[in-house]
């Protein structure tokens, strides 16, 4: 008798940060990390144009990335004669060990089973897990989650204009990905999705706190920048294989 287990696919994005990093060169890690700092897919002539190598140069460097598995090829739409273009976007960036899913998901059962607000601790480790991340180790840690941004962001004096802004989305989305997350942004790096996250078993199993130390992670991410937090939206497991992450577009004012 044949054993046929099917349900309908898991909503929310894959596990991530867990597959072997491989040795590259210099010249193929910048390559790769200006995959990785662009909100969209990049062709060889654009990376090529940004780096300022040649587009064969740019070609070797990206094939063998794919081949490797750091980067992904697709396809894009043909929009004319001829072939149309190949798109590279990275894949996972970097490895966690196996225990590191597994003492996400302990931290998280903790704080799950002994804080009066749950979500409003992982949002303050959220907040703290950008500080480190940002070189200001230390910062927002007295008070509560609630409070912790507002003095950082009333430190920015002047409005921030259109491109320090996408800038500034763009420097969160680089970020997430070197923290394990796949990332895939709009030209404006206001919508997002996530197509991996490092810790998505723990964030099953209890995603009213892993959830929350994500969403205080961008928040953390944005104190300072003039990017209102306030209008951060991050849709835990929106749809089958991805979580939505949206930035504001208007300057905090």
């Amino acid at each position: 008798m044949e054993n046929n287990i099917s349900g309908p696919p898991l909503r929310g994005p894959k596990p991530g940060g867990t597959e072997p990093v491989a040795p590259i060169s210099k010249a193929r890690a910048a390559v790769l990390e200006r995959l990785r700092s662009s909100a969209v897919p990049l062709t060889v002539d654009a990376l090529a144009a940004e780096t300022g190598q040649h587009p064969n140069t740019a070609r070797e460097h990206l094939d063998a990335l794919v081949a490797a598995g750091f980067a992904t090829r697709t396809t894009a739409h043909r929009s004319g004669r001829g072939r149309p273009a190949s798109l590279y976007a990275p894949a996972v960036p970097e490895q966690r060990p196996a225990g590191y899913a597994a003492l996400a998901a302990a931290l998280a059962r903790h704080i799950a089973s002994t804080s009066d607000d749950p979500a409003a601790a992982g949002d303050l480790a959220g907040r703290q897990w950008a500080h480190v991340l940002s070189g200001r180790a230390g910062a927002g840690t007295a008070g509560s989650a609630g409070t912790a941004g507002t003095g950082a962001a009333s430190t920015c004096r002047t409005v921030p204009g259109p491109a320090r802004r996408r800038r500034t989305r763009l420097n969160v989305a680089a970020s997430l990905r070197d923290a394990g997350f796949g990332i895939q942004g709009n030209a404006d790096a206001t919508d997002f999705t996530l197509t991996t996250c490092p810790i998505v078993a723990a964030a099953r199993e209890n995603p009213a706190v892993v959830c929350a130390v994500h969403l205080g992670l961008v928040k953390g991410l944005l104190e300072g920048s003039g990017v209102p937090e306030d209008g951060v939206e991050l849709v835990p497991f929106a749809a089958p294989g991805i979580c939505t992450l949206r930035l504001p577009l208007a300057a905090a004012t």
